[in-house]
């Protein structure tokens, strides 16, 4: 916050809003004028380099990364659930493949019951 050349200007403002001019500049420790001159330079600068657009756009970037993460995470726990499927389905000796399954799908439901009742109530198997 700093006046270059000290230009004087008088306005009016509400009293409202005066009040909060100096609640500011006294929790500050600055003059009234510097915070207006904050407060101007702001107002004029490009939508594109204020602080809430710069702000704006590394939320959507968080975003994105967090949707990535997501899409990721329900990937690798597709794939884990397929080779434990798999693994259950061959681990035993040779029976028909009916038989093979239905074992493997109970054994699967049984440690995705024992998974789930450790790691999140919310999911129901």
């Amino acid at each position: 916050m700093n006046r270059q050349n000290g230009a004087r200007l008088s306005v009016s403002i509400s009293e409202t809003n005066r009040q909060k001019l100096d609640r500011l500049a006294t929790e500050q420790n600055v003059v009234r004028g510097a915070i207006v001159d904050e407060a101007l330079t702001l107002l004029f600068l490009p939508p594109a380099e204020r602080p809430e657009a710069i702000l704006t756009r590394q939320m959507s970037r968080v975003e994105k990364e967090v949707d990535q993460l997501n899409a990721t995470t329900t990937f690798l726990t597709d794939l884990l659930i397929e080779f434990v499927f798999e693994w259950l389905r061959t681990r035993s000796e040779p029976k028909p493949a009916d038989l093979a399954d239905e074992r493997a799908r109970t054994e699967l439901e049984d440690l995705m019951r024992r998974v789930v009742d450790r790691t999140c109530e919310n999911i129901t198997t």
